[in-house]
This record gives structure tokens, sequence and C-alpha cells, in this order.
């Protein structure tokens, strides 16, 4: 396929429909970085600038409304701005509250036990980001064990934080390099990478390595390496032998967590780590993430611990923002009332798109697999990756797959495929993206029919 021309076809079109994101855009990039602070935002040629979301949609400065996949980064799982947030956090402005005090405020209390209880976890602090409950997670980890290995899983992404910048996409026979400048001198040494999903590769580590690793961090649904489930007699193994080696166990929900039903992942898979990460949804909308665990091990950044134990897992600024709090409160709340109505919707939905674009590109003569397909772990998985394949597989199960530009074609699916779908009036991410409980049938079929429209153009362009 002529890919240069289908992209500057694209690109031309693209331009033509979104001139005063481009002028946006220009103005921006002479006082930020390409014009933003999220790379993953700012697409090429230039992102499209919101004016306004609710629900399934969004609508740009150039007046341009598209059915949104992207949905903030997979967290919006009731869709954009949902009302019963938006009330509460009103009312709550109305009342002369909502923005940060440096007090602990009442709701914080009502969300650490809801969670608690919710994944079965001792104690929980919050904080503000993923990427810092990973850091701090790490050094509670390394504090407890009194080691210095950080494993983690290739294509697995924990956040910009020094003990996890390595393995994540850049491949070269493997994902196994450091992908930032600036870290500590020596930390490459420090961070040992294994497979993910591969139990074998995981036993050859801790045997090589079991007395000094602390932890080994983990997706158990891995969202930059391509929405794919571990399977779950890795995720035991796991288990087993962090429990042999005395490591500690650390299982990543950013992504996952309420994501597939009101709680954990680690729920479905029947394991209970030492340490686990919130992120995304617990936050419904507003910046929140959390690190909850073993009393023992979240002991460990309390004030009155050992000085020579104690972790400076002390807070921010905003930790526990109290307009954060409450509409995370109000959200998960709503997500567990309405678990039997949300959960098997939006499951459903993804699970017709997974099937639809791997038949409609098969049909047309395009080797395309989707990811996300829960399989005996989560029956309700609403997150769809589409993958244009090089290789005649029968199906994408590893980041090293993923990664590998001689297996997937990123280009065709990160760049290509996007402009293609943004042309239809649907923004999608990583080849389609999450599922809220906003989008309907309709709109769902509808992208299934972009998906056809999109097929049929692209054979013009082959060779």
């Amino acid at each position: 396929m002529d890919k240069k021309s289908l992209l500057s076809d694209l690109i031309h079109d693209y331009e033509k429909n979104h001139q005063k994101s481009k002028s946006i855009f220009e103005k921006s990039t002479e006082y930020q970085i390409r014009g933003g602070s999220h790379n993953l935002r700012l697409f090429a040629p230039f992102p499209f600038y919101d004016v306004r979301c609710s629900g399934s949609k969004v609508t740009d400065a150039d007046g341009n409304t598209y059915v949104d996949f992207w949905q903030g980064h997979f967290a919006n799982i009731l869709g954009h701005n949902p009302k019963i947030v938006l009330d509460a956090l009103s009312d709550w402005f109305q009342k002369g509250q909502g923005l940060t005090t440096g007090f602990p405020g009442n709701y914080q209390r009502e969300l650490a036990e809801l969670i608690l209880k919710r994944i079965g976890a001792d104690k929980i602090r919050f904080t503000t980001s993923g990427t810092l409950a990973t850091m701090y997670s790490i050094m509670m980890a390394r504090a407890f064990t009194k080691r210095d290995l950080v494993v983690k899983a290739g294509g697995g992404w924990h956040g910009a934080q020094p003990y996890v910048l390595k393995g994540i996409t850049a491949y070269d026979h493997g994902l196994t390099k450091i992908e930032s400048a600036g870290l500590p001198f020596g930390i490459d040494a420090q961070i040992v990478v294994t497979k993910f999903s591969e139990i074998n590769d995981l036993e050859e580590k801790f045997r090589e390595n079991g007395d000094r690793i602390a932890c080994f961090i983990l997706e158990p649904f891995i969202g930059a390496g391509g929405f794919i489930f571990a399977q779950r007699e890795y995720i035991q193994r796991a288990r087993e032998l962090t429990l042999k080696y005395n490591s500690l166990l650390i299982i990543d929900e950013v992504i996952s967590g309420f994501r597939f039903h009101a709680g954990g992942v680690q729920n479905l898979y029947g394991v209970k780590p030492d340490l686990s990460i919130f992120g995304k949804a617990i936050g419904g909308g507003m910046p929140l993430s959390a690190v909850l665990g073993r009393d023992d091990v979240m002991a460990l950044c309390d004030p009155e611990a050992k000085p020579e134990e104690k972790v400076k897992f002390d807070g921010g600024t905003f930790s526990a923002h109290p307009g954060s709090v409450l509409a995370g409160l109000t959200y998960l709340k709503y997500l567990i009332e309405n678990e039997e109505e949300i959960y098997p919707k939006i499951g459903r939905l993804a699970d017709k798109v997974r099937k639809g674009i791997d038949e409609i590109f098969a049909a047309h003569g395009f080797n395309v697999k989707c990811t996300g397909y829960g399989d005996t772990i989560a029956e309700n998985s609403s997150c769809v990756g589409v993958q244009f394949l090089k290789e005649d597989i029968d199906r994408v199960r590893s980041p090293e797959q993923v990664w590998n530009p001689e297996v997937c074609d990123f280009e065709l699916r990160e760049q290509i495929f996007k402009l293609s779908m943004l042309k239809e009036g649907f923004n999608v991410f990583h080849g389609y993206g999450g599922i809220s409980a906003a989008h309907t049938d309709e709109e769902i079929q509808a992208s299934l029919d972009a998906v056809e429209r999109i097929a049929k153009e692209w054979n013009k362009y082959k060779k």
C-alpha cells in the first residue's frame, strides 16, 4: 500500500477542516514544547482543540464533533463530564467548598474505606498521579525488603519515574532498553525486564536475581503494551515467586481499576498483591491516584516509622484534593450501585467492535487483529486495540509483537487509521480505545460502518 500518498491526502483533508485548531497549535508552540503538556495528546500534524466535551462526544474549535473513544485516557467510564459528578461538585462549590484547603476533609475517609473494602487491602494513601503512586510504591518495596532490584514487564508503562523507564516501547530485539536521558547513574542495572505473561522467563529472572529483587511491578491488563490481559497462570505464578523470594508484588491498576467491573482486575484473577496502584477512574475525572496494600508495608510512610525505614511518602499540596475526592467518591458509588447495568453493556459493545473490525478488514484483504479480548479473565472487557499486522499470526499476545516493527505497523495504527477515523467523525487511540457507558449501539455501529468505508478507500492506495 502507498502509505505515503494516503497519509499526505489525510493530512491535507485534516488541515483544511481544522484551521482554528492549527492556529491555536502554532501559537501554543511559541510557549510550550510542541504546544502542550502531554505528548500523547499532541498527534501529528497537530491536535484539535476541544471547546465542549459531553457524554460520548467532543466538539472542537472548528465546530467538528466527534464520537470520542479516547475518553480522558480511558478514565471516563461514564463518558465526558457526567451529570452526577458535575452536580456534586457544583453543589459543593456553591457552599463555599471544593478548592484546596490544606485540611484532610471528611470525604477522604469515606473514599478510602470504600476502595479498601472493594479491593480487599489494609491501608491507602492518596496522591495526584499514577507516576507518583508507582514511584512511592517502589520506594516502599525497596525500603521494606532492603533490596535494590525492580522487575517489570516489557511493554509496561508505570509513569515517568526513574525506577521504571526501561522496556516500554523501544524495540531492539525485545523491549529491554532504558528510554529516558537524565536518569540516576547505574539505574539501568537496577531495572530487570521480563517478558509479559511468559512464566518461564519470569522464573528465570527470579532464579538469577531472587535475593536482590525488591518487587515485581505489573499491569495485569497492559495498556501501552497493546491492551492485553496476562494469563491467569502467570499472575498466580508471579504471586508464588514473590512470596518464595520474599519480594513484593505490586499490581498497577491505573487503567484496569474499576474499568472491567466495580473493583480491581486483581479480584478477577483471585490474587492479592502486597501493594496496588489505582488512578484514572477513582478520581471521577479529577486528578487522584492511590497506593494501597499491606498494613506493615504502608506503615513505612507513617511519620512515626523508624528513621532508617521511613519512606518520604509525605504528600503534596494537592494530594487528596477535596474536589477530586468528592468527584471520585461520587463516581465510584455510582459505578458500584449500577455495576450490573454498566459493565455488561460496555463489554458487549466492545466485543462487537473487536469482532467487527477483524471481519471488516479481513474481507477487504487487510491483516488486522484486535486486542482487548477478556477471555476467561474479564467477561466485560471494554477496551479495544487495533493491530495492523505484517506477519500472519492468529492473535497478538505480547507487547513484543505490538512494538516489533516487523510484526505490527505502528504508523498505520497511530497516524493513518487515526486520521482516517477523524475524517469519519470518530476520535480513536491505539486503533480504537475505550467504550464508555455514554456510547450508544447506534454510535458503535456507525463506527464500524466508518471502518468499512475506510477499508474500501485504502484499497485504492494498494500498489
